[in-house]
């Protein structure tokens, strides 16, 4: 058998519009500078980005696949607002697969790893009184993802990743800065036990770490009624979604 003449891969493919534009828009919406309810509109966002509209339209398919954007014939495509049952089925895969994954991690920890995420734990230490929610909100997720990478199964955080993206906005809308504490909190206590070679207490902490969103999505809910989906356009809206784009 002659194998077909083929072109050295010496370099990676450049990342495309259409994930510059969906890692964009990712972020407005999880960090709710695009908040629930907000209309989008395909051709103000190409202009604004001074793209074509192709890649845009690839990106709303992508982000409405995830559950964000509603793209409807003959309306204004809309950021969703928040489910909270897909919140809660969310925090179940996730915490599934995290979990078996922290197991792995503590069968291969060792002084590297445990020196990696201290660092990770200092720049949390750093942005707990920044005013930009979102440098804490990245470390948090840098720390989670290191722990799948550690247990040898980094795959495992692009699941995570797809599956959480319904939990996040309400985390972001949480990130005071004493929830931020707790949280820096709970990730010092998990590497603590990982130290301590107690896999069954760094799975505990683990679990209650991940499933405080269960009660937190009731509290958001009662505290930003017009960003979850059973809002009743009806009454009174503490701070009407915004027509159109307006990244910064």
């Amino acid at each position: 058998m002659t194998n077909p003449a083929m072109t050295p891969l010496t370099t990676l493919a450049p990342r495309t519009a259409t994930d510059q534009i969906f890692d964009v828009l990712y972020s407005a919406v999880i960090s709710l500078q695009l908040p629930p309810g907000t209309k989008v509109s395909e051709a103000e966002l190409a202009k604004q980005l001074d793209v074509s509209r192709q890649p845009v339209r690839d990106a709303f398919f992508r982000l409405s696949k995830l559950g964000f954007l509603s793209i409807r014939p003959q309306r204004a495509t809309q950021v969703t607002r928040i489910s909270e049952k897909a919140v809660l089925d969310a925090a179940f895969v996730r915490t599934a697969i995290e979990a078996e994954c922290l197991r792995h991690c503590a069968k291969r920890w060792n002084e590297t790893h445990s020196r990696q995420l201290h660092a990770n734990l200092a720049q949390q230490t750093a942005a707990l009184n920044d005013p930009d929610r979102s440098n804490f909100h990245a470390l948090d997720e840098a720390f989670h993802r290191m722990l799948c990478e550690i247990a040898g199964h980094a795959h495992a955080w692009e699941l995570i990743r797809e599956q959480k993206a319904h939990m996040d906005r309400v985390r972001y809308l949480t990130l005071s800065e004493n929830r931020r504490r707790e949280v820096h909190a709970e990730h010092t206590a998990i590497i603590d036990a990982l130290d301590a070679g107690d896999a069954t207490k760094a799975e505990r902490i683990l679990r209650e770490h991940l499933g405080e969103i269960r009660s937190t999505v009731r509290t958001m809910r009662e505290e930003h009624a017009a960003y979850f989906e059973d809002y009743d356009a009806g009454l009174p809206e503490p701070g009407k979604p915004r027509e159109g784009v307006g990244l910064k």
